[in-house]
């Protein structure tokens, strides 16, 4: 691979990078283990042929500690709309994108924090006795 010069730079390229996301990876704290709240049907892309699926989750062991995650399943992964819902979840591999600001199908840039989480890896964890 090339480096392009700084000037010519492509960021959303740059993140795409394995070395960039290895680092990435270990700067941000990305919740393992979460309970779906709700799923999107998946979506396919007729051009690119590519599904994905957006998921609103939880993760915490209490209240006090409990975070909201958004989260896209990517790379083929897809969880059923209905059944996954309230059911524990381990993400095993995941990427990190740029988020963009979209307002009215129109893209307005990038959000100047944050990182939209790409799951491209995830199990339900079993609950013992069930």
């Amino acid at each position: 691979m090339t480096k392009p010069m700084f000037n010519e730079a492509k960021i959303k390229e740059l993140i795409a990078t394995s070395k960039v996301q290895d680092a990435l990876k270990e700067m941000v704290t990305v919740p393992k283990d979460i309970i779906i709240k709700s799923v999107r049907s998946p979506f396919t892309n007729k051009e690119t042929n590519e599904t994905t699926q957006k998921v609103h989750a939880v993760s915490g062991t209490s209240l006090m500690d409990m975070v909201e995650i958004d989260l896209t399943l990517v790379g083929g992964e897809t969880i059923d709309t209905v059944e996954a819902i309230n059911k524990s979840y381990h993400i095993d591999n995941f990427n990190v994108a740029l988020d963009a600001n979209m307002r009215g199908g129109n893209f307005n840039g990038y959000s100047p924090t944050g990182l939209k989480i790409l799951v491209t890896a995830i199990t339900e964890t079993k609950t013992v006795g069930k």
